[in-house]
């Protein structure tokens, strides 16, 4: 997985996901998007963008497969860490999900404060129609900007649904037609929260999410173990 940062003029960093092909999840890109952040402390705020019809398909299914029981707990630990990295940054933080974010690539969109979803593409958490249970991490993500009473029909499942669709859920903020207008209106609302005043903006996020992101992380290799216990 490539992932490609640059700090603009503005000071607004941009992280583009581009692989070459379904931008699939692997413990190297949770430790490249962990450094994008803190790598770039002169960054005002920071916009996540995928490559050309894709966010992210979700984590690597094959390299979960091939490194067995103690890869699968490092690859989810790995992730946990980073979304809840990205989730508690206390700058603004905008995803532009240029298609697909399924799985964990909706967990990404979810991880930042604003989400723009393009026509054609689908979200969910998936994980369940692969066999995987959702982690704590995930849970508490959807908690957060999914409706209550939609909680259960969506994960329990594993419900794919479309981008209008996942507007409407929570997954994303707002839809978008194409690709292109992805880009412009999240680079908008980056730009827009950027000109709010930083600190009031990164405390009022810690308020709302410390707590939460801190108990995840307290308890994230207990519930990665009894996730994986049947794993051999």
């Amino acid at each position: 997985m490539s992932v490609l940062c640059e700090v603009d003029g503005e000071d607004i960093l941009t992280v583009t996901l581009d692989d070459g092909d379904k931008n699939t999840l692997k413990p190297e890109t949770f430790e490249a998007l962990i450094a994008a952040l803190d790598d770039h402390p002169q960054a005002v705020a920071v916009l996540l963008r995928g490559r050309d019809g894709i966010l992210s398909a979700g984590l690597d299914l094959h390299w979960m497969m091939n490194h067995g029981r103690d890869g699968v707990e490092r690859l989810l630990i790995g992730f946990g860490t980073c979304l809840m990295r990205w989730w508690t940054d206390p700058r603004p933080t905008v995803c532009a999900a240029t298609g697909h974010a399924i799985a964990a690539g909706s967990m990404l969109g979810m991880a930042c404060d604003h989400a723009v979803a393009t026509e054609g593409g689908f979200w969910g958490l998936t994980e369940t129609r692969v066999g995987l249970e959702v982690p704590d991490f995930g849970i508490a993500l959807a908690r957060a900007n999914l409706p209550a009473d939609r909680l259960e029909d969506l994960l329990i499942p594993g419900e794919r649904v479309d981008a209008a669709t996942a507007v409407a859920a929570g997954f994303a903020d707002v839809l978008s037609p194409d690709q292109d207008t992805t880009v412009s209106l999240a680079r908008e609302r980056v730009e827009a929260l950027a000109a709010l005043p930083a600190r009031a903006y990164a405390g009022t996020k810690r308020r709302l999410r410390g707590t939460a992101a801190e108990e995840v992380m307290a308890g994230l290799e207990d519930d990665i173990s009894v996730l994986t216990a049947h794993l051999t």
